[in-house]
């Protein structure tokens, strides 16, 4: 049977007691964990350590950190993708951070239902989400996540493997090989509008399909993400 995992943000070592914060050590109750259990500790940077309850207080656990401190290699490539905010955004944090994105832009762009910056209530359930998925599927690095305008986002991109997706392009994403990073802009619902597109291109980036079917906007990151996991 698998261990729980619980997030903690903070640095992780071996030989170590941790005291969990209130949120967490509700999970651990709810899923009915015991004194002398063990759980896994994780953080966004790669670390991770097996550790026992040892006490058990009425509002928190306590943790000793006994195994020895693992660091996992980051994916590659490093996936940062640009998505515009769609209703169901949180679908595509939850997916795109289980297959290991390096980073998530909520874009805001000319065909985007929201304009406006999310609200800093919405940015932290957000971060839940991005948690969770890390302890669900094992991923111990969580990806960044930040709120752009299109055109800024697309100045500071500074790496030369910057894209654009688009139907119809002749750059198919099966072409992206031996990449160690990649910047992929997604538009929303009705795609990105020409004006955008010639905003692109003038600033270095290239057009890239992913074949000819017409895939929801909501489906696009998690389609994308499992292509170049394969690729």
């Amino acid at each position: 049977m698998r261990i729980p995992r619980i997030f903690l943000d903070q640095e992780l070592a071996e030989n170590k007691s941790y005291l969990l914060d209130k949120e967490s050590s509700h999970h651990l109750k709810v899923i009915k964990i015991n004194d002398g259990e063990m759980i896994e500790l994780f953080n966004s940077k790669g670390q991770s350590v097996i550790g026992k309850i040892i006490t058990k207080e009425k509002n928190s656990y306590k943790i000793n950190a006994k195994s020895p401190l693992k660091l996992q290699k980051k994916e590659l490539p490093k996936v940062s993708l640009g998505i515009a905010e769609i209703k169901n955004f949180k679908k595509i944090l939850n997916e795109t951070t289980q297959l290991g994105i390096y980073q998530i832009d909520c874009l805001i762009t000319q065909r985007s239902k929201f304009k406006k910056k999310p609200s800093e209530k919405k940015i932290q359930s957000w971060y839940k989400i991005l948690q969770s998925s890390c302890e669900q599927s094992g991923n111990n690095w969580m990806p960044k996540l930040s709120f752009n305008k299109l055109d800024k986002w697309q100045e500071e991109v500074k790496s030369k493997n910057k894209y654009y997706l688009h139907p119809g392009e002749n750059l198919n994403l099966r072409s992206l090989t031996g990449l160690d990073e990649i910047f992929i802009g997604i538009g929303p619902e009705g795609g990105f509008s020409p004006e955008e597109i010639s905003s692109f291109k003038s600033k270095g980036f290239q057009g890239v399909s992913i074949g000819d079917l017409i895939i929801k906007t909501e489906t696009v990151p998690t389609v994308l993400l499992s292509m170049l996991k394969v690729i």
